[in-house]
């Protein structure tokens, strides 16, 4: 099996990818020379290409689960909107602007104290929604159908700001920075790896990308992506449960957000 974690951005120099690994571990001798069998584990790796939507297409054929941070979709009112304003109906927008600038899951995330999800209908967020949309019709076209939005087929939205705070490792400023070794940004990110390297040693090998995820915040937040993928993909990550909120996450997407620590996540 393996996961793709996907930063997007509106351009490919900006888009980070990690790719996550099962591998089978067989058995192996105790202390005492007894054989015990080992649980699976997953090794990170980063892909070799840059990140066009070309690359990002055929990768999706290659993998089993990708985790996207990129809304899948926009506000069920803003859609309404625009379609009004386009036939020259009544605009149904008021002064709270609210339900056409976030979605559902947008609101949903805030209310948990989890983070300030942007707008991907009034915000530079936009730009990525598209592109995103693009993927989406794309690897439709490979996989035979339209992955669901909510995230219970092969493709996930998720929030990597937010499982940080979950986890409990997040640092503040950890994004953007310069190549100097005691930028603060760069240093943010040592510590983050730092604390993720030690939560997940018994099932994740980081290596290969231990350096890239120092380096760029675009690459660290890919890997975020595939982890919090894995935790969605065992069952590990907050899901819709009203029928408003499941309706709505078939179109517009649902932030899948980790409820367990890293050490759980691993599939047995």
């Amino acid at each position: 099996m393996q996961v793709l974690g996907i930063d997007l951005a509106a351009q490919p120099k900006s888009t980070g990818l990690v790719l996550l690994s099962r591998v089978e571990a067989g058995s192996g001798e105790t202390g005492s020379g007894e054989t015990r069998s080992r649980a699976a584990t997953w090794t990170a790796e980063l892909p070799q290409g840059v990140a066009t939507d070309e690359f990002l297409i055929e990768l999706g054929t290659q993998v089993d689960l990708i985790g996207v941070d990129a809304p899948l979709g926009w506000p069920e009112p803003f859609v309404l909107a625009v379609q009004a304003h386009q036939t020259f109906d009544v605009w149904p927008g008021t002064e709270n602007r609210r339900p056409l600038t976030h979605r559902r899951t947008d609101d949903w995330v805030r209310d948990q104290g989890w983070g300030q999800p942007m707008s991907a209908s009034a915000d530079r967020l936009g730009s990525v929604a598209m592109r995103c949309a693009l993927l989406q019709r794309e690897w439709a076209k490979q996989w035979g159908k339209a992955a669901p939005r909510d995230g219970s087929g092969r493709l996930l939205e998720v929030y990597p700001a937010a499982a940080l705070r979950v986890w409990g490792i997040g640092q503040p400023g950890y994004k953007g920075g310069t190549k100097d070794p005691q930028d603060p940004a760069r240093l943010a990110r040592e510590k983050i790896m730092s604390s993720l390297s030690s939560a997940t040693e018994s099932w994740l090998e980081l290596s290969a990308v231990q350096a890239g995820c120092i380096a760029s915040d675009h690459t660290l937040d890919a890997l975020l992506s595939a982890v919090i993928a894995l935790a969605a993909q065992n069952g590990c990550t907050a899901q819709p449960e009203t029928e408003e909120e499941l309706r709505l996450a078939k179109t517009e997407g649902w932030i899948h957000v980790p409820l367990k620590d890293l050490q759980e996540i691993c599939l047995s």
